[in-house]
């Protein structure tokens, strides 16, 4: 094998060929392939022996019975007492109670928030304008967010003035 006249900042060809760098502890070349596997990634049940038996993290508070229906353990079962005095503690809620509730109003869509039209005009919008665009002021509106098809309520209006005419 001839080596290249770039030998990767290395100083023979030799050397380049050797990558000092990936050797294993007793001295012996790594190449990039190893059997030995990873040693970082986390253990699974493939890589254990045939007892090993690593589990979801959910607790079993029941099982199936031969008809195959779930009966619960319901003393197995998890039961948060909450605290007597919680009511007079220092503790605050994530989200305050006096948040107001946005309402959402879809007029001209005939499936709601599910509707394909809504979905296309949001992505529309997203496009155009970017992630937060929204020109609707909620505190003005009394939190109601109105969702509303300009092009259905201008084809309705086109067929009012066609029928008066």
């Amino acid at each position: 094998m001839r080596a290249s006249s770039v030998l990767n900042f290395q100083q023979t060809a030799v050397a380049n060929l050797r990558r000092p760098w990936q050797t294993f502890k007793d001295g012996q070349i790594w190449y990039g392939m190893t059997t030995r596997g990873s040693k970082r990634h986390p253990l699974t049940t493939k890589q254990g022996n045939k007892h090993y038996y690593k589990g979801t993290g959910s607790s079993g508070y029941g099982k199936l019975n031969k008809s195959g229906v779930y009966i619960v353990n319901w003393e197995k079962v998890r039961t948060y007492v909450v605290p007597a005095d919680l009511h007079t503690t220092e503790l605050k809620p994530l989200v305050s109670p006096n948040v107001p509730q946005i309402y959402q109003k879809f007029t001209g869509y005939s499936d709601g928030m599910k509707s394909p039209e809504l979905a296309w005009k949001n992505i529309v919008d997203f496009v155009e304008y970017g992630e937060n665009y929204n020109e609707q002021d909620l505190e003005e509106s009394q939190y109601l967010e109105e969702f509303v098809n300009h092009d259905i309520q201008t084809a309705e209006q086109a067929e009012n003035v066609e029928a008066t005419q």
